[in-house]
């Protein structure tokens, strides 16, 4: 018995004494960190976006990824080909800067709308008068005058009025009927020889096209006032009489001429007769001497509706009439 409860303590001390080992000691905390670090390598989580600013530069998956793409879009700038295709070699030139001169079409342009004041080969016009008024425009502006050669429905063709200058315009109308189109256009080899006051080819016509506007709103507009707006406008004078015609133009272009005036006029009558029941009309006219329509003497016209009220009225007469101071009088 003595020698048993003499061992026990002995074999206690011996592990007291192992245990308490500065060596002992270091394998165990070197173990317990070896433990703690594969416990935070499984248990780590990858951070996840949250949509807030600047987010990238703390997440480093998105930093290798931006990185990623930075390094291919230079090697994709150092190769100058952007293509998927192996096949597909794009040129050296075309990277460099200006290539081509590449001028962008806007399809809402019409196509026959042109630099001002000049006609060019190749040149599209809607109708026969938009390419004489062009012409028109660019012999003004160069200040030459020109004849005409020929002028059909499909054909309109001009030249130099002199025998030596080869300037020619030819234009003529599309296949489809759709447009007018200038084929040949040649420039001029003679010279001015002086300034010029008059210019043949600044028509009545044309000038009615240029004053339409003002003439239209403005209906007192005189003749003198036409010329001084050409002489400003093109350099040029005409005379009283042209200025005179080219304000007539514009009234028929607004109003229609004389004779479609007088012609509607019975037809008007009848309609009003017939929108006003009771009301009675009479036209008078004579034959004309050197043939032809007959000529408008008179209109009487009274609405239903004065003569009903007539015999309401006081017994006083007043007979008046309106005299024609147009072209044709009456």
């Amino acid at each position: 018995m003595l020698v048993q409860s003499h061992e026990k303590p002995q074999v206690a001390t011996a592990a007291e004494e192992n245990e308490g080992s500065p060596s002992a000691q270091r394998e165990e905390q070197a173990e317990e960190e070896e433990e703690e670090e594969q416990n935070e390598e499984v248990h780590v989580t990858e951070t996840e976006p949250q949509g807030q600013a600047d987010e990238g530069e703390r997440i480093p998956i998105i930093v290798e990824q931006m990185h990623n793409e930075d390094e291919e879009a230079e090697q994709m700038q150092q190769g100058g080909d952007s293509s998927d295709e192996e096949g597909d070699q794009v040129p050296g030139e075309w990277t460099e800067q200006g290539f081509g001169n590449p001028i962008v079409q806007d399809g809402r342009c019409p196509e026959w709308e042109y630099r001002e004041n000049e006609v060019v080969q190749g040149s599209k016009y809607p109708t026969i008068d938009a390419v004489k008024e062009a012409v028109k425009l660019w012999s003004l502006s160069l200040r030459k005058e020109f004849r005409v050669v020929k002028c059909s429905s499909s054909t309109y063709e001009v030249k130099c009025v002199k025998d030596d200058c080869p300037w020619r315009v030819h234009a003529f109308r599309g296949r489809w009927k759709t447009h007018w189109q200038c084929s040949i256009v040649t420039e001029h080899t003679c010279y001015l020889e002086g300034v010029e006051k008059s210019h043949r080819n600044l028509t009545s016509a044309f000038i009615a096209n240029e004053m339409y506007g003002l003439i239209v709103d403005n209906l007192a507009y005189e003749p003198k006032m036409i010329i001084k707006h050409i002489e400003r406008t093109f350099k040029y004078t005409i005379s009283y009489d042209k200025a005179w015609r080219a304000k007539q133009k514009v009234f028929e272009m607004r109003f229609g001429t004389y004779e479609a005036s007088y012609d509607n006029l019975p037809r008007m009558l009848c309609k009003i007769v017939e929108r006003n029941p009771g009301s009675h009309f009479d036209v008078r006219h004579f034959p004309s001497l050197i043939g032809g329509p007959s000529v408008l003497q008179r209109v009487f016209f009274c609405l239903g509706a004065c003569v009903r009220a007539f015999q309401y009225c006081l017994p006083l007469l007043c007979i008046d009439g309106t005299f024609l101071i147009g072209k044709y009088k009456g």
